[in-house]
């Protein structure tokens, strides 16, 4: 049992983590409201029809979701083959997501210790401070790291480069990527601090033995 417990402090924060910062992840990837709000500052959207400009950001969030079996044009071919493998990685994400939740769902319904989970958030919420500041680091640098060192890690491929035939040079810039991951991690941090507050202990109820003298306890 004692080991048990030392294994869960030791993953069930880091779990944590991954669980609360999948869901701003899925808010961004299956809706469209990103696209559509980081036009008001990308100047490349201006040069897209209002109908395109509606139409491709609900078409992709639908291809994510699984409701389009593939992107039509406007999208080019390569986006389309491009898209197929960043949805495959969504696709993990959302069953690392749906694991971890039965995974705390089933240890809850063992051990009954919410408690441990206050400090479980404690720590995941520290990971996401160091890893936050980490990414404050990688600003200045932001564009090299994206094109030189995150994207040839995640794909095998070149096919993550676009130009001005594909949609994704409208759509999604490398500063729009930065900007989804601020607010990945600024919402993340958020839904920690929130869970901490739901999970905070609570005052426990007076004893007799500690009851104010106000209080007239029948004794035996």
């Amino acid at each position: 049992m004692i080991f048990l417990q030392r294994i869960k402090r030791a993953f069930f924060p880091v779990l944590m983590l991954l669980w609360l910062f999948y869901l701003p992840l899925a808010l961004v990837v299956y809706t469209p409201y990103s696209y559509w709000i980081y036009c008001h500052w990308n100047i490349r959207c201006t040069y897209l029809d209002a109908a395109t400009l509606d139409k491709t950001p609900r078409e992709l969030s639908a291809f994510f979701r699984h409701q389009r079996p593939s992107l039509n044009p406007p999208w080019s071919a390569k986006e389309t083959q491009h898209m197929l493998e960043v949805r495959s990685m969504y696709d993990w994400a959302l069953l690392a997501f749906g694991l971890i939740s039965v995974i705390f769902a089933l240890d809850l319904a063992t051990s009954r210790r919410l408690r441990d989970y206050h400090v479980y958030a404690k720590f995941s919420l520290r990971w996401l401070l160091g890893l936050a500041l980490l990414m404050i680091l990688i600003v200045p640098v932001f564009g090299v790291f994206w094109m030189k060192v995150f994207h040839p890690l995640l794909f095998a491929n070149d096919l993550w480069r676009t130009d001005q035939t594909d949609i994704s040079w409208y759509l999604m810039p490398k500063h729009y990527f930065l900007s989804v991951i601020f607010v990945l991690f600024s919402l993340s941090l958020l839904f920690n601090a929130l869970l901490l507050r739901l999970l905070r202990p609570k005052l426990g109820v007076k004893t007799p033995d500690t009851a104010p003298s106000c209080v007239n306890i029948p004794k035996d």
